[in-house]
Formats: C-alpha cells, structure tokens, sequence
C-alpha cells in the first residue's frame, strides 16, 4: 500500500466546520503531495509509446497501456530532457532502430508533481535491448506469416530477367542514391536500351509501407498487359540512417513483394543493412548503384548475346542455303535425265511402231497394182481376141455369100462392129471401175496406215509435252521456293543485323561518351600535377627569393651536414651565383 492511501486512511474526511476553517492552501497541499510523490522510487515500465515531440528545450511523451482487445486502460504524459534524448536517440539509431510512436518501449519513469506545472513523468532511460527485442519478434511474426502462407519464396523464385526493355523504381524524392541510379539510368534511356517509371514515395513516415504497398499494386495491374508489362521493380533508398529502415518493417509490404508477378531488385541500404526486404526479393543488392550497374550489366550480356546469335543465324542460313543449293542441282540433274531417256524411248517406240507397219502396207500396194495391172492386160487381150475372131468370120462367110446376100452382110459387120464397140466400152468402163478400185484400195490402205500411226504419234507427243511441262515446272518451282527462303532468311538476317547494329552503336557511343570523360578527368589531374611542379622549379623556387646550395659536383644540398662536409659551396640566387667556403676549414670567405 502507497503512503498517499496510508495518509488518506489516517486523517478520514469530516464535516466538522472548525476543521474546514483550518484548512491549508493549494500551493502548500500539492506541496506536500510532490513529497509524498518525490519518494515513490523510479521504475521499470512496460507501455507503449503513443506520442512524440522532439524540441531543443524538452522532448515531450506520452505513453498509454491497452488491454488485449485494444481498449485504453492507462495514459500519462511527460518527457525527458535534452541530454537524456541525445543520449537515447544515439543508442537507438546505432542499433539501427528508431523510436516512433506506436513502438513498444520499456521505459524507467520518475514521478514528478509541480505546484505550476501539475503531475507528469521524466523518462530517465529506454531499455534498448526490449526494443530490439521486439523488433526481432515482429520479424520473425511476419517470417512465419509468409512462409504459413506459402508465399515466403514466390517472388525469389521467379527467373531473373535476360535483359531489361521497362523497369519501375520506387524510391523517396530527392534521396542521393536515386540520383546516383539515374547518372548511369539516364544514359541507358538516352541511347533508346531501356525505359524507367519513376516512383516517389517517402520512406520515412509511417504511411510509407502503404503508399509503397499502393505503387505495387498499379505496377502488378499495369502488368496484366504485354505492352505494358515491366521486366522489374526497382524499390532503392540509399544514403540515410539504418534507423529509417525500420518503416520498412511491415507485414502488407512484405507480402505485397512476396506477391508481386514480376522480379523485385532491392536496393535500400548498405552491406550492414541487410534487412527483410532483402530476404524475399528476387534480386536483393546493397545499394541503387549495384542495382543499376545489374540492369546495365544485364543488358550489355545481352547484346553480346544477341551478336553471337546474329553470327549464327547468318552461318546456319549460309549452311541451309548451300544444302538446298546442292539438293536442287541434284534433283534437276535427276530430272533431266529421266526426261532425256524417257524422250529417247518414246522415239525409238514411234520408229519400231512406223517401220513395222511401212512394209506391210508397202506390200500390200505392190500386189493390188499387180492384179489391177493383170486384170487389165487380160481384159484387153480377151477383146482383141474377139474382135480378131469376128472379123476372120465375117470375112470367110462373105468370100462365100452370094452377091444378093452382100447387103445382109453389111448389117451383119455394123451390129458386129457396134458389138465391138460395146465391147470395147465395157472394156474401158471395167478398166475404170479396176482404176477406181485401186485407188479406193490405195486409199484405203493409207487410212488404215495413218490411223495406226495417229494415236502413236499422239500418245508420243502428248507424253513429250507433258514431259516438257513437268520439267519446266520443277526447277521453276524448286527455284521459287529457294528465293523465297533466301528472301526471308535475308530479310531475318537484316532486320538482326540491324537492330544489333543499332544496339551495338548505341553501347559503343555510351562507351566513347564514358572514355571522353574518364579522359577529361586524367587532363584535370593531369594539369593539377603540372601546375605544383611548376610551383616546385628550381626556377620558381628561385624567383620567390629562395637560394639553392650545391656541392663541386652541382648536385644540391639538402642538409647543415651536407653543407659543412662540402669543401666548396655553390649558392644559386635569383640573380646569379656565388662560391662560399665551410668556416670550420678557411672561414667564412666567400669567392
């Protein structure tokens, strides 16, 4: 029990009037109170540190307790004075934390009553070892988080990227590492090899993993498109106390990197600094410089590789080209030759085919001229046989007939003679209907001959045809195919000709640009040297009025030794030079 409740329990409340009377006054009642308060020692106390206010004559405090469903149960006020802040303040940041309300603190309290000022508390100490402890153990709690979720190595996991065309960066404004980062991001962007959307957002107020958490987001949904799509996520601070990493410190941010679909490159801090963060990105580095000098690294290595496979894409198509090439020239070959041997049997058909059925038709001609010409000889002998045989009648009945009998026999020789002349006009017609006959056999038999011959000829030379055609269409289509894989293997081999072409000007003008300046910078240190050894001549040394001592041999004296073990003396003055003698052998005389 208190000594306030013993005092309370001791002098019980009354009614009496005569006691009222003598009450004490305001001033001399919190008095006594401060006394009583004064010696309630100092303690240890468990809170939680819910305002701060940082000024040059007094740091002011407050500090609350809740119960476990968040209710505030306690509250007092005080603060500390500035030596003591100093003190605290130092021990913290070296430790890489900061105290910031809301953390849980174990502080050592000294009760305090003014008459003026009303009760407060001075805080003496913060126990540094409870605030590391309980940053230690939100760590771990957000560690577990990740990995119960399943989430803790998703985005480590992801494949780094082989080259870098769009890269997001979140850092705070204005902080010296993101202008170390943009000196050398600048000039990729400027020779066209990558782009940069920058994000601004502070790093060191306590809405910071929120506002980061909030870039992410518009990241991840900007991704969702190809055109759009970002090959990283930069998230850089650099320079700055390790203090301020404890913002950083934060489940939603944590898990909004775990989630992200895209490679997270971190960059907030130094080696010491390595934090959470660090832990689950996919490509943790130490500092904005490491981070870009990756990007850029990353992208020569992929021009280089780009150049390489330039090369062989140009030999693997020569290699196709002359492989085709070769595969026509053999298939024309091939084709030639089938074709000049299936022409030569064709022919040797027609001929066999023409000379079979030449002699038979040949022979067949002769013997029908024969008999037209047998029969026609027969015919007329037969006639002139009858005539001859009319005519020996006519005259042995004649030379026998009585005179009365002479005109008889007149009619007799003209119907024989008219007998003779039908005779002899049966003969023509029948010689004429043989000529007729004859030349319809020999007609006859061309036709015959000719239609045997036709569909040969035909079938011969419809085949020629179509093997002509044939053989003009292959080498014409083979040779069609061949350009148009020559046309689109060029035009694959120029278009990466030229866009490496392109890339490798750019990388070689960046490199040109960077040696110009490297060599800027030798021409400055170099004229900076020149200009001290200028200042240090001999000459110049001179013309300031300083005097140069040499021995006999005119090398210089740089010792009171040196000069008195020097028989002769050389002083070489501004304006000429005089001989001196060592006085310790002939004296101060000079020459």
């Amino acid at each position: 029990m208190s000594e306030i409740s013993l005092m309370l329990e001791t002098e019980p409340l009354t009614n009496d009037p005569a006691v009222r009377n003598s009450s004490i006054g305001l001033k001399a009642y919190l008095d006594d109170m401060a006394a009583v308060v004064k010696r309630v020692p100092a303690a240890w106390v468990r809170c939680e540190l819910h305002a701060l206010k940082v000024s040059e004559r007094f740091t002011r405090m407050e500090f609350i307790e809740v119960d476990s469903d968040g209710k505030q149960i306690a509250k007092v006020q005080g603060g500390c004075w500035p030596a003591v802040w100093q003190r605290i303040d130092e021990e913290f940041r070296g430790a890489g934390l900061n105290l910031e309300a809301g953390s849980q603190v174990l502080v050592k309290l000294q009760s305090s009553l003014h008459p003026t000022f009303g009760f407060q508390i001075v805080v003496t100490d913060i126990d540094l070892t409870f605030a590391l402890g309980d940053l230690n153990a939100r760590m771990q709690s957000i560690r577990k988080h990740l990995q119960d979720a399943g989430i803790w190595n998703r985005n480590r996991s992801l494949p780094q990227p082989a080259d870098f065309v769009r890269v997001s960066v979140i850092a705070p404004a204005g902080a010296a590492g993101l202008g170390d980062f943009r000196s050398t991001a600048d000039r990729l962007v400027s020779a066209g090899l990558a782009e940069f959307v920058y994000y601004e957002v502070p790093f060191q107020t306590r809405d910071a993993p929120a506002r980061i958490v909030a870039a992410l987001r518009d990241i991840y949904r900007s991704c969702s498109a190809e055109e759009t799509r970002h090959c990283a996520v930069a998230i850089i601070r650099g320079g700055g106390a390790s203090a301020d990493l404890a913002w950083l410190l934060d489940q939603k941010l944590a898990e909004a990197i775990c989630r992200m679909n895209v490679p997270v490159m971190t960059g907030i801090g130094h080696e010491r600094d390595r934090n959470l963060l660090d832990e689950i990105a996919c490509i943790p580095c130490d500092t904005p410089s490491k981070v870009v000098e990756h990007i850029r690294s990353t992208i020569t290595c992929a021009a280089l590789d780009g150049q390489r496979a330039q090369e062989a894409i140009r030999t693997h198509a020569a290699q196709i080209v002359n492989r085709h090439d070769t595969a026509i020239a053999l298939a024309r070959t091939a084709i030639d030759r089938d074709a000049r041997e299936t022409v030569r049997l064709a022919e040797t058909t027609v001929r066999v085919t023409a000379t079979a059925l030449q002699p038979g038709a040949r022979t067949l001609l002769d013997n029908t001229q024969a008999a037209v010409t047998s029969a026609r000889t027969a015919i007329d002998r037969h006639a002139q046989d009858t005539v001859r045989l009319a005519e020996t009648t006519i005259r042995t009945t004649a030379a026998g007939l009585e005179p009365g009998a002479r005109a008889l026999l007149d009619e007799t020789h003209v119907a024989v003679t008219a007998a003779m002349e039908r005779t002899r006009a049966v003969s023509r017609q029948r010689r004429e209907l043989a000529a007729n006959a004859v030349q319809n056999l020999q007609r006859s038999v061309t036709r015959t001959v000719e239609a045997a011959i036709r569909p040969v000829e035909l079938g011969t030379g419809k085949a020629l045809s179509e093997i002509r055609t044939r053989l003009d269409a292959v080498p014409q289509i083979a040779s069609d195919k061949v350009t148009r894989a020559h046309l689109q293997i060029a035009d694959d081999a120029e278009r990466s000709v030229r866009l490496l072409s392109e890339k490798i000007t750019r990388l070689g003008q960046q490199a040109i640009q960077d040696a110009k300046r490297g060599l800027y910078d030798c021409q400055s240190a170099i004229a900076i040297i020149r200009e001290r050894a200028e200042a240090l001549h001999p000459r110049t040394v001179l013309a300031a009025g300083y005097t140069i001592l040499r021995d006999q041999a005119g090398e210089p004296l740089t010792g009171i030794a040196a000069v008195r073990m020097a028989d002769l003396v050389t002083a070489e003055m501004r304006d000429g030079t005089t001989q001196l003698r060592s006085t310790d052998q002939q004296g101060a005389k000079p020459e």
